[in-house]
């Protein structure tokens, strides 16, 4: 069974397609507010965005998205002057194509680092080369069985760090809690936070304990997200890595609450964990708490150790 049927999510028409002649029949193009492209990746379960910053000296390119196909040359037509890549953090739906760039900015990290001088086999993605996580067919192009993630050099950057292009500055904001190398870049100009994996309208891994997508950890989340508003008081917008675009800075407030009523008294909102979110984790393992616009998942155990009051 597919994990969705083929009708367009509703919210693109939101926004202004760009047509595009190197979409290799995988990627779509849209302009968004503040000279921004997304570039998304609609037919894999993981409906990853990445995000061409434009800048008057030069540009940023926030993750590389999937890999399967091809995205520097779609980020070549788009712009042609020099090209930052940054990575909001390492798991593999970020960095497929970090390898087609001369060198990515990295937050400085043991699991990061390990990822870009090794790379990932694709037993490292779990099921999410399976044909059920493709909305349709995989693109001819390219062959599941022999897909791996490449190594890449790397630039190691720490919070504070700020991005220069030219006419705009954006600074690296590390929010650990999905993982520990997790950033956001805040763009001060335009008012907008790209939250990477740290928000998205959909469900929030914070589950994660291995060398494939390095530890997750609850309170670390709750943390990030309960200090963002007072390091970044006048967000305009949310640009997220996954799904919808553009959210409301007001689900940083809504997400922090989120986090605490599961740390303090575990909510009543538990649902069934789609297979598609159980990585190389047994989804029986697994709790996903339900929420206005997104979800939570966490270890069951982080929920006995709740229950017990031994996490706080």
């Amino acid at each position: 069974m597919k994990w969705r049927d083929g009708a367009p999510r509703e919210y693109y028409s939101k926004y202004e397609k760009v047509s595009i002649e190197n979409h290799q029949g995988w990627f779509d193009v849209y302009r968004l507010p503040g000279d921004v492209f997304a570039i998304c990746e609609p037919q894999h379960f993981q409906e990853v965005n990445a995000y061409l910053i434009l800048g008057r000296e030069r540009s940023l390119l926030l993750d590389t998205g999937m890999g399967i196909c091809d995205i520097k040359a779609v980020v070549s037509e788009l712009y042609q002057g020099e090209i930052m890549v940054v990575n909001s953090h390492f798991h593999f739906d970020h960095i497929g194509d970090n390898y087609k760039f001369d060198e990515v900015y990295i937050y400085d990290d043991p699991f990061a680092r390990a990822i870009a001088q090794n790379g990932l086999p694709k037993e490292g993605l779990g099921n999410q080369l399976d044909e059920d996580m493709f909305l349709f067919d995989c693109p001819k192009s390219f062959e599941p069985e022999q897909f791996k993630i490449s190594p890449y050099k790397t630039r190691l950057i720490q919070d504070g760090y700020r991005f220069d292009l030219g006419n705009r500055s954006l600074e690296v904001i590390h929010t650990p809690g999905h993982s520990n190398d997790s950033i956001m870049l805040y763009d001060e100009n335009y008012k907008i936070l790209f939250t990477g994996d740290t928000f998205y309208l959909g469900a929030l891994y914070a589950h994660f304990d291995c060398d494939e997508f390095g530890k997750s950890n609850v309170e670390d989340y709750y943390r990030t997200m309960n200090g963002l508003l007072e390091r970044c008081s006048d967000i305009k917008a949310l640009y997220c890595s996954h799904n919808d675009f553009i959210a409301d800075p007001i689900k940083i407030t809504e997400t922090a609450l989120a986090f605490k009523r599961i740390l303090c008294s575990c909510p009543d909102t538990e649902k069934e964990t789609q297979a598609g979110h159980t990585y190389l984790e047994d989804g029986a393992k697994l709790k996903e708490y339900g929420f206005n616009g997104f979800s939570i998942i966490v270890k069951e155990y982080i929920v006995n150790f709740i229950s017990k009051g031994e996490i706080l």
